[in-house]
């Protein structure tokens, strides 16, 4: 059995027994860690006011391979996230990324490439005050990148013409556009939300809440990403936290 030391997020959690509770744990060295909390529901745990999603720790848990759950035993608060919580816009966006990277995310292998980029998007939705929906863009542009499925944005698939004034019919399974001189039959994506699109690959992560996109151009990014993530990540579903984030929001 190995002490294992490191940074960890909380992607989900449930009730074990009275007191318990079971943590889905997405970490900066070993990947994706599954830990219960024994008692860390009483009131007098030294874990309380730390287990809950979207916590970012430094832990200590006791790790030992030939079982699936591993045991928690020390805890330190490194951001709550605070003004997140209470605010359902914030929390169902900071919910939609720790459930994409948990579906997304098969095995514990050290990636701290992901851990930095979901910590980030967390803190960004917790410190900014713009266009919100645009920080799981930016997680979800990264992401896809760092999954090895980063598509081509700027020229048509099969005759390399640019796409930039017109746009052109997404394929996912192709991993980018078609024009539409060699034909289409995908999801249509105007050249203002390929604009949308390269700049979220290419500027920093606090920068990406200062875009102001349409109806439509919300409409092709979501619909975009939910196609593209479905087509590469195996059983992938839709994300029930952005579900309730348009509903809540597209309602205003």
């Amino acid at each position: 059995m190995a002490i294992l030391n490191t940074e960890a997020i909380i992607l989900k959690g449930w009730k074990l027994r009275e007191t318990s509770k079971i943590l889905q744990l997405y970490t900066r060295d070993y990947g994706k860690v599954r830990v219960v909390a024994k008692g860390g529901r009483d009131p007098k745990s030294p874990f309380k006011g730390c287990l809950e999603p979207m916590t970012h720790l430094n832990i200590i848990y006791y790790d030992k391979r030939t079982r699936d759950l591993q045991l928690l035993s020390k805890v330190d608060l490194i951001d709550p996230h605070y003004h997140i919580i209470g605010d359902m816009p914030r929390t169902t966006l900071g919910l939609a990324v720790a459930e994409l990277t948990d579906k997304a995310v098969a095995g514990e292998e050290s990636f701290p490439e992901v851990f930095d980029l979901l910590s980030g998007t967390l803190s960004a939705l917790d410190r900014m005050d713009d266009f919100l929906e645009a920080y799981i863009w930016y997680f979800q542009t990264h992401f896809i990148g760092l999954m090895g499925y980063k598509p081509i944005w700027d020229s048509c698939l099969h005759c390399g013409t640019s796409l930039g004034l017109e746009g052109g019919a997404f394929h996912p399974e192709s991993g980018g556009l078609i024009c539409r001189n060699c034909g289409g039959g995908g999801l249509w994506v105007s050249s203002d939300t390929l604009e949308i699109l390269f700049f979220l690959q290419r500027c920093n992560q606090d920068e990406a809440g200062s875009l102001k996109p349409g109806k439509a151009q919300k409409f092709e990014i979501r619909k975009l990403f939910d196609l593209y993530f479905r087509a590469h990540i195996e059983h992938m579903k839709r994300i029930e936290s952005l579900r309730l984030y348009y509903s809540l929001c597209d309602a205003e």
